[in-house]
């Protein structure tokens, strides 16, 4: 059994989450407000249930939950530990989460559900959907965006401080630019709660964006796939992120039907942006663009077949590097099939096909 409370001692600036279980004694989850407006002590403790489901499932061990939890989030969750016990039995297992207090609210009303806060990494799918909710290029399922969310922890770590500190003024001038506080957490949430993290971030961050259901009805997180495409399983899709949901906060999936370069389209279109769009995980300082790995190389050929062309946070691609890359994962080679029919220039064009023509077919 995992047991899970809030502490007494817990303030807006800094949430902690007591935890034990049977194996492991005596945990704390932190989520501590570093800057910009800091969330309330939730009165339902929705997001610990959110932080913790895929621990429990990867420990098979039964979720409780000392204090109120939304019904509706519950009934969701037990759908969300269906689903991912089958889709990877290799890490998780069916439990049960239970929760002191069960809050009905199936059905209640959600006075700020026109209100959204999004997640936001400062990257092309969490600024093309901030700029579509903002710019109303979403029609009926656009969202007053009235927060953001960068975090520390996740892809920059605690010990990271200062590439986080320059992540944050990156973030800071595209959020400034289109009109929306940025609140920036440090949590410990990959120490004390991670397994697989490409399978169970979505969930971590929505338990982030729920400590915000006293403000906004709405939880917006980006789409990193589309729906003619889609990775699966993936921590965030369009299956079971909207699982991640209460009565009163609901979270969607902003911008599966765009692919990465019609996101850059848009996202071209930001002054910020072009300066401090940061979509690099893998170069030696998390806090800004290599301007080599992968995703660089990736989401350069992303604004070149949008007729972007070059960006400053960015630079320009050189031939060679291109060549160089390895596309033979699948949730990778999806992307560079999709830019050959995106009407990426030439001569990238024919060094992409060499590169998928090299890699060989995708596995069975």
């Amino acid at each position: 059994m995992i047991t899970a409370a809030l502490a007494p001692s817990s303030t807006p600036e800094r949430l902690v989450v007591e935890i034990e279980t049977d194996h492991e004694g005596r945990r704390e989850l932190r989520w501590e407000t570093t800057s910009g407006p800091a969330p309330a002590v939730p009165t339902l403790l929705d997001p610990v249930a959110l932080a913790l489901v895929a621990r429990a499932m990867s420990y098979r061990q039964d979720l409780h939950v000392a204090g109120p939890v939304s019904r509706t989030l519950l009934g969701n969750l037990e759908e969300y530990v269906d689903t991912w016990s089958r889709w990877r039995p290799d890490l998780f297992g069916p439990v049960a989460i239970a929760a002191d207090e069960e809050v009905d609210d199936l059905g209640a009303a959600r006075p700020h559900a026109s209100l959204g806060v999004a997640a936001f990494s400062g990257g092309l799918d969490s600024t093309y959907a901030l700029v579509a909710h903002r710019r109303g290029l979403l029609g009926r399922r656009g969202r007053d965006v009235v927060g953001a969310v960068l975090v520390q922890g996740f892809d920059v770590g605690l010990d990271e401080d200062e590439a986080f500190a320059r992540a944050r003024t990156s973030a800071a001038a595209i959020t400034d630019e289109l009109g929306v506080p940025l609140t920036t957490i440090r949590t410990n949430w990959k120490e004390v709660a991670a397994t697989d993290w490409q399978m169970t971030f979505g969930s971590a961050t929505a338990a982030i964006l729920h400590l915000f259901a006293d403000r906004a009805g709405t939880a917006v997180m980006a789409a990193d796939n589309t729906y003619d495409r889609l990775t699966l399983p993936w921590g965030s899709n369009p299956i079971t992120s909207p699982m991640l949901s209460s009565g009163r906060m609901a979270l969607t999936w902003t911008g599966g039907r765009l692919r990465r370069t019609e996101k850059a389209a848009v996202v071209g279109d930001v002054s910020a942006a072009r300066r401090h769009l940061r979509v690099c995980w893998e170069g030696p300082d998390h806090g800004r663009n290599c301007g080599r790995c992968e995703k660089c190389v990736r989401t350069k050929l992303n604004l070149l077949a949008a007729g972007v062309g070059e960006i400053e946070a960015l630079g320009p691609l050189d031939l060679d590097l291109l060549a160089a890359q390895d596309v033979s994962a699948d949730h990778v080679r999806v992307y560079y099939e999709g830019l050959l029919d995106e009407g990426l220039p030439a001569p990238y064009d024919a060094v992409v096909a060499d590169l998928l023509a090299a890699a060989g077919p995708p596995a069975p």
